[in-house]
């Protein structure tokens, strides 16, 4: 699987503080970086246990900001 030019979703840690940093990254480069507190883990365990290297987001069939279809 390529993963140059797509989305990305990474979570990094533990740190040595106990914290987790979640960082959302476009595949044009741009990123933002959320971290979470010690107290606030469980939740980013349990994805980081089912996505070790990340997750990578295929580019959408439509254009973004269009309305997503109803099911």
């Amino acid at each position: 699987m390529t993963t140059v030019g797509k989305d990305r979703i990474m979570i990094y840690g533990p740190k040595d503080d106990g914290t987790y940093v979640v960082e959302f990254r476009t595949a044009e480069g741009q990123s933002l970086a959320i971290s979470i507190p010690t107290n606030e883990t469980a939740v980013i365990r349990r994805f980081q246990e089912r996505m070790p290297y990340g997750l990578f987001v295929p580019p959408l069939r439509r254009k973004p900001g269009a309305p997503v279809p109803k099911k």
